[in-house]
């Protein structure tokens, strides 16, 4: 095996079958989203005893955003070298910020200065290729290009950032020339190496839903498949095809939180992984009920007078969950060959993208992976009649088709009063032909309810329009809500 090599200060290093892992977007001065300085030394600590502890098998590449100061990133980066971590770093946009003194090319000049002489801990930035066994490892900021699609957005919403006023000449025209010598480098290296593995902070893919959405992604035509993409910024772990992220986000816990869940700061699941691939997930999927039946739940109100406490969930739920699924909502009303399409190769992207001889380890259990595909074959099968079945099928997807699997394992299961409002929210979007390029809200009608179950469930209002009552309620006579079968309702239970 080839050892870890470095283009200047080579060090003796004994190679190994290094897992790659990674994480950004650590925020050590956010807690619980407020800017907490005081807390940030702790909590820095605890992270570089945690890789210690836990990865010192590994190769831990840090995409960006550590502090909202350049000056403790750089001392963070330093202590990483002094306790031989051995890995990589980019600079994310919040590392830049300082009084408005320097540029982002003066802190880019700082850092290179700075960890020129490091060992084992490197600065990756435009123009700096290092290589791990046989593959090139290299990395920048990114930045963004300000496009969507073949189109460059308005440039002038993006001066009100803090970064504005954080950065000397800040400009999103010089980031959109950084972005491109950027890209240019990166492209040559995918021409000319056959293996690598690249870290950005700012995402190198688009899913953009609005301009403004440029600032954490945008268009970046990089070439080829021969590399995994590690990027940060969006503070959402997820995954396309071969980029790949593991963001924690300003949600850390302070001292008192963590003490009385008796959690500790760091864990393992929060950090993505890149390892040898293996042996692939292989199953048949059922397109029952049965197959998916633990992510419903058969609670219902019985007595009225009795669970009044239960009523009042029911009704505060209301149709905040259907919001949150709308979007994914809107593709399946209208295309549901387009929205599988979209949901089987993110699904492909989690179980089965292997990149230069690496695959990303298994963070979903086999049983979200089954249900997924249980799920798949449900929708593709057409079959409406079972409307508990393929609406459940159709939020296991949803979590999918917004790059959420990972959330899937700790979803509320579904009740029947779900299922009826995400049913009653579909039929709606295919009624008026809501897409996602159109929809806007999804309310309750308070003017409009159906009695199901001993409860009052308002109809959805989607973009203000709703089904008429009459019609739904004979629609329900039609496609009975059928109670579930004693034998489902046992294996749950067991």
């Amino acid at each position: 095996m080839a050892d870890l090599i470095f283009p200047n200060n080579n060090v003796p290093i004994e190679p190994t079958e290094n897992p790659i892992v990674f994480i950004s977007d650590l925020h050590f001065d956010y807690t619980k989203r407020k800017f907490k300085a005081k807390a940030a030394s702790q909590m820095k600590s605890d992270f570089i005893t945690f890789i210690k502890e836990r990865y010192a098998d590994s190769i831990i590449c840090l995409a960006g955003d550590f502090f909202d100061s350049y000056k403790k990133t750089l001392s963070f980066v330093k202590e990483l070298e002094e306790n031989q971590i051995l890995g990589f770093f980019v600079l994310g946009n919040h590392d830049y910020w300082n009084n408005g003194t320097k540029s982002h090319q003066n802190i880019i000049n700082l850092f290179s200065d700075e960890t020129q002489d490091n060992q084992y801990f490197k600065f990756l930035v435009t123009g700096r290729k290092y290589y791990y066994k046989d593959i090139c490892v290299i990395g920048d900021t990114g930045w963004t290009s300000f496009r969507r699609g073949k189109r460059q957005v308005t440039l002038k919403q993006f001066m009100g950032l803090p970064d504005a006023q954080k950065v000397k000449d800040f400009s999103p025209k010089k980031i959109m020339s950084l972005h491109d010598e950027w890209v240019s480098f990166a492209n040559g290296v995918l021409n000319e190496e056959e293996k690598v593995l690249i870290v950005t902070h700012f995402p190198m893919i688009d899913f953009t839903n609005k301009d403004k959405d440029c600032w954490w992604s945008s268009t970046t035509a990089l070439k080829g498949a021969n590399s995994w993409r590690i990027f940060g910024h969006t503070h959402r772990t997820e995954q396309q095809y071969n980029n790949v992220s593991s963001q924690r986000g300003y949600n850390n816990s302070d001292a008192e939180d963590l003490e009385r869940r008796g959690f500790k700061q760091y864990y393992v699941y929060a950090f993505g992984k890149l390892e040898k691939s293996a042996d692939q997930y292989s199953l048949i999927a059922s397109s029952n009920f049965e197959s998916i039946s633990k992510f419903h739940s058969p609670i219902v109100v019985s007595n009225v007078k009795n669970e009044l406490a239960l009523i009042a969930t029911i009704k505060q739920r209301g149709y905040k969950r259907c919001a949150s699924n709308k979007h994914n909502f809107a593709v399946l009303a209208n295309s549901p060959e387009a929205y599988l399409e979209v949901v089987k190769e993110i699904t492909d992207g989690y179980l089965r993208d292997t990149y230069i001889g690496y695959s990303i380890s298994g963070r979903i259990s086999r049983q979200v992976v089954k249900a997924i595909y249980h799920s798949i074959a449900i929708i593709e099968s057409g079959d409406f009649s079972d409307i508990r079945a393929f609406m459940t099928a159709a939020v296991i997807t949803g979590y999918v088709f917004n790059r959420m699997p990972l959330s899937i394992e700790g979803m509320r299961p579904l009740d029947d009063y779900d299922v009826v409002r995400f049913w009653l929210m579909l039929l709606t979007m295919k009624q008026y032909g809501i897409d996602m390029g159109v929809i806007d809200t999804v309310r309750s009608d308070k003017k409009k309810h159906i009695t199901f179950c001993n409860v009052d469930v308002y109809l959805p209002a989607v973009n203000n329009l709703s089904l008429n009552e009459d019609e739904v309620k004979m629609l329900m006579d039609k496609t009975p809500l059928l109670p579930r079968s004693i034998v489902l309702l046992e294996n749950q239970s067991s």
